[in-house]
C-alpha cells in the first residue's frame, strides 16, 4: 500500500527535517509514532530515494524524488 497524498506531504516534511537535523527524532507520517527509521538510498545527481520504516504501524515505503538534469555552464 503506497502513501496517500497527505502521508506523502508529511513524509517529505520528515525528510526535510532529517536534512536540517541529522539527530532529530522523526514521527511516522502514517501513525505519528516517534522513532521512524529513515534511510537515504539516493543515487545523486539523478534522484533521491528514501526508505521509511515504522515499527508502530509496519510502514515500509520508499519515497522517490526525481532531480532535474545537471546544469551545463554557469549562470550569466
Amino acid at each position: 500500500m503506497g502513501l496517500s497524498a497527505d502521508e506523502l506531504r508529511l513524509a517529505l516534511a520528515v525528510i526535510a527535517r532529517r536534512q536540517a537535523d541529522a539527530d532529530a527524532t522523526l514521527d511516522c507520517p502514517r501513525c505519528g509514532h516517534a522513532g521512524l527509521a529513515l534511510a537515504d538510498r539516493s543515487a545523486r545527481p539523478y534522484a533521491e530515494w528514501y526508505q521509511l520504516s515504522c515499527a508502530g504501524c509496519g510502514l515500509d515505503e520508499t519515497v522517490h524524488i526525481p532531480l532535474g538534469p545537471p546544469v551545463i555552464g554557469g549562470l550569466d
